[in-house]
């Protein structure tokens, strides 16, 4: 039996296992890809640790705030990065969920990052969630090369 309280998604990058593992822990990194399309990213904090808390603030137009909030389970760098994941300051929060990002090598400076989302139970926009990571990651994407231009 499938189960559908998943999200997968796989994506190639032209960098280095340490450079994307960088990507998806520093503050200001973060800032320049993570999010939705319709939504402008606030503050990031990251404590990256076993146990240790990140946070991430969302704001939707008219001002309304909300976080993206959890918990650091497993950190291998530039290996593995497992966290949990739940919003608050939403009226209608999706489920709890747990993100797993493996990095593989492929090249010298190239890199297939591949996410697994884990609901508790099934979100009833699981396809957003799925086409949220691959916006998101088309962005990073591109944040990576504007940097590696301007080297």
């Amino acid at each position: 039996m499938e189960t559908y309280n998943k999200v997968f998604v796989s994506r190639r990058f032209n960098c280095s296992k340490l450079e994307l593992f960088d990507w998806l822990v520093q503050p200001e990194l973060i800032t320049r890809w993570f999010g939705p399309k319709q939504l402008s990213i606030g503050s990031v904090q990251t404590d990256i640790r076993i146990g240790g808390k990140y946070s991430i603030e969302l704001k939707k137009s008219g001002d309304e705030i909300f976080f993206i909030e959890g918990e650091y389970v497993e950190i291998n760098p530039p290996d593995t990065l497992a966290f949990t994941f739940q919003y608050r300051g939403l009226s209608a929060s999706p489920p709890k969920s747990i993100v797993k990002i493996k990095l593989e090598k492929l090249d010298q400076d190239k890199s297939l990052l591949s996410l697994t989302q884990d609901f508790e139970y099934t979100p009833s926009d699981i396809d957003s969630r799925t086409k949220s990571w691959e916006h998101m990651f088309h962005t990073l994407e591109q944040q990576i090369k504007t940097v590696a231009n301007n080297i």
